[in-house]
């Protein structure tokens, strides 16, 4: 077995996948990739492409919870502008009732992903001016306004990006069905 061969079989038991399952999963991917439907980085372009693959490969199957969870960002639209031309799309998905508030973060982009303020250990610097309030998976539990004034207080620190703050969701299907999902993520 070859090293990459090995590390498909890997990553094939880390996702809990069957053989079949996974060559299915994979063709899929690539399909979306060429489509221009799935970016580099792993985004959905579109959250009925994220949950179609949720549905398939993901979601409960055999009456057991596999954990996964479908997690969306959000950003005011004020940022648009400076976000559209690198990676969001001019349809920008409407807001659903299956959302499911979890906190925020203060991302980057630079070429090809997004960069948490927690990259570069910014937390520490805004702990000298400001009261973080993160909770056990470093999500800001701190109002809107506060996490504009911290995303303001970090621009031109750390990597050279524009920092926003943006809405984390839990968009699996089920999040806003009061479900067990919440305890879990």
């Amino acid at each position: 077995m070859t090293n990459d061969e090995r590390q498909k079989e890997e990553y094939r038991k880390r996702l809990g996948l069957e053989k079949r399952e996974f060559i299915d999963f994979s063709e899929e991917t690539l399909r979306l990739l060429g489509e221009d439907r799935l970016d580099t980085d792993s985004r959905f372009v579109s959250k009925q492409d994220a949950d179609e693959i949720y549905r398939r490969y993901f979601s409960k199957q055999k009456g057991v919870d596999r954990g996964y969870r479908l997690i969306g960002i959000a950003l005011e639209e004020a940022h648009l502008p400076s976000m559209e031309d690198r990676i969001i799309p001019k349809n920008v998905a409407s807001r659903t009732a299956e959302r499911h508030f979890l906190g925020f973060d203060i991302l980057g982009w630079d070429i090809s992903g997004f960069h948490t303020y927690l990259c570069n250990s910014l937390q520490k610097e805004l702990m000298k001016q400001f009261k973080l309030k993160p909770e056990e998976f470093g999500l800001l539990k701190n109002s809107k306004e506060e996490v504009e004034a911290f995303a303001d207080a970090i621009q031109n620190r750390g990597e050279p990006v524009e920092w926003i703050p943006f809405a984390v969701y839990d968009d699996t299907p089920a999040a806003a069905e009061g479900s067990e999902i919440h305890g879990k993520i």
